[in-house]
């Protein structure tokens, strides 16, 4: 019995470093472009709507893995997947490195880390879901929302002893704008090909497993029907519904936006030089630091009461953002430390409620909710919602602030935070519940309605 138990604890402790390995690679993706972002501008390359889609053309990576990773999930195992996730993020960085002057090829290295994104998104919850025990579901799922917070990190710091020795964005020279660009990229391929090597020696689903061996009559029919359970019948809609809105209502708020442009955001509320570097790395640490607490407190909490919280909290710190801005653009109010500070601690504020909520509980909402039956589908449908949201507002970020201003971005957002906060009353409670009693929950739901 002990040893079986000290087996049990060893795979879960490889399941909690391939989950940190996971949000790693998720977060440096989505982190790394704000540190480089800034030095594209400055080279006067691109203009301003090229530079929106290149950052943008990661999300639209993660629409086209939103699509086929449900499909590919089902069809070759959760394992195989991760592994081709990491492999296809190694193959992008030397692309992305070497191409500045050419777009369409940097374009093609951003889609690819953005299909490697898309692909983690989607299946490394599904996984963790599926092989975690119900009891330390919640903390798998934090250590990957932690890790993805630490990707974040990781980046901006990058990102500071990148402009350290090469000069910020606005001081160095031509030369050195392109030294750090690429500097910006290479480092990535480390942790990345930790988590390919790692991935190997995982062990499959046991869920997948069980699909595979019923045959025929267990595996996926086509999109969203699979084990005889239709996405789209009556008992699935609702929890279906409730996964697409939150992810839906997690882009709209704006974090991936702002994400990827906050040193420009910071230098436009009036910060100069690597102040702004400082900054988004300082709001990246309370990130992590917050998902801490956030990861303690969810099994015990629960998921609904921090993600009320947290979305209540985040349209405040978005609304307090947008305000400063509005004083600058519409008041005449200068952009100088002074409202640079007060951005700065606005973005604390919104940071600290995001990382308790919605940063950590998406992801446990998204796979919670959805029965085994439309799991895989379910969760790409969603996400592909959740990635063309956060393409579309990426992709046209800059063209917006130019003929509208920060603070009609930033009030947009925070309009948003408080209509995420009306879905998350309509939510369930899902903390402790074996995937079984979920399912039985939302099945008497549908019976009852039927």
């Amino acid at each position: 019995m002990n040893a079986r138990k000290a087996d049990s604890g060893t795979i879960v402790r490889r399941l909690m470093a391939i989950a940190g390995l996971g949000g790693l690679l998720y977060g440096v993706d989505f982190g790394v472009i704000a540190a480089a972002e800034p030095y594209m501008k400055a080279m006067g390359v691109y203009s301003e709507g090229q530079i929106s889609h290149i950052v943008g053309a990661v999300l639209l990576g993660g629409i086209v893995a939103s699509l086929t990773a449900g499909v590919l999930a089902d069809r070759f195992g959760r394992k195989r997947m991760i592994v081709v996730s990491a492999a296809m993020f190694l193959v992008a960085v030397p692309v992305v490195s070497l191409s500045i002057g050419s777009f369409w090829t940097l374009y093609a290295g951003r889609v690819l880390q953005g299909m490697s994104a898309g692909y983690m998104a989607v299946v490394m919850p599904m996984y963790l879901t599926e092989t975690l025990p119900a009891d330390v579901r919640g903390r798998g799922t934090g250590v990957f929302q932690f890790c993805l917070g630490l990707g974040l990190v990781v980046a901006a710091g990058a990102g500071c002893l990148v402009a350290m020795r090469y000069g910020a964005s606005d001081t160095a020279d031509a030369e050195g704008r392109v030294a750090a660009w690429g500097a910006n990229f290479w480092w990535t391929m480390l942790p990345v090909a930790a988590l390919f090597l790692g991935s190997l020696r995982l062990p499959e689903s046991p869920v997948w497993i069980e699909k595979r061996s019923a045959g025929p009559s267990g595996k996926t029919q086509g999109p969203g029907i699979s084990e005889g359970g239709s996405l789209f019948s009556r008992r699935y809609v609702v929890p279906f519904l409730l996964a697409c809105l939150v992810l839906t209502f997690n882009k709209t708020t704006g974090m991936s936006s702002f994400t990827s442009y906050l040193v420009t955001i910071l230098h436009s509320s009036g910060f100069e030089g690597i102040y702004a570097n400082w900054g988004q790395l300082a709001v990246k640490l309370t990130n992590m630091l917050v998902t801490i607490a956030a990861a303690a407190l969810v099994d015990r909490k629960g998921r609904t009461w921090l993600l009320r919280i947290g979305t209540f909290g985040m349209a405040a710190g978005l609304a307090t953002i947008g305000s400063v801005f509005l004083a600058i653009e519409r008041f005449g109010v200068e952009a100088d430390n002074a409202t640079g500070l007060v951005t700065l601690f606005a973005f604390f504020f919104m940071q600290v409620f995001y990382a308790l909520g919605p940063g950590l509980c998406v992801w446990l909402v998204l796979s919670e909710l959805m029965p085994r039956r439309i799991r895989a589908n379910g969760m790409a449908i969603a996400l592909f919602m959740n990635q063309f949201v956060a393409w579309g507002l990426a992709s046209w970020f800059r063209p917006w602030v130019e003929a509208w201003g920060w603070s009609s971005m930033f009030f947009f957002f925070a309009a948003n935070g408080v209509l995420y906060f009306i879905v998350s009353l309509f939510i369930p409670e899902t903390k402790g519940k074996t995937l079984e009693e979920l399912e039985h929950l939302f099945d008497r739901k549908g019976r009852s309605q039927e």
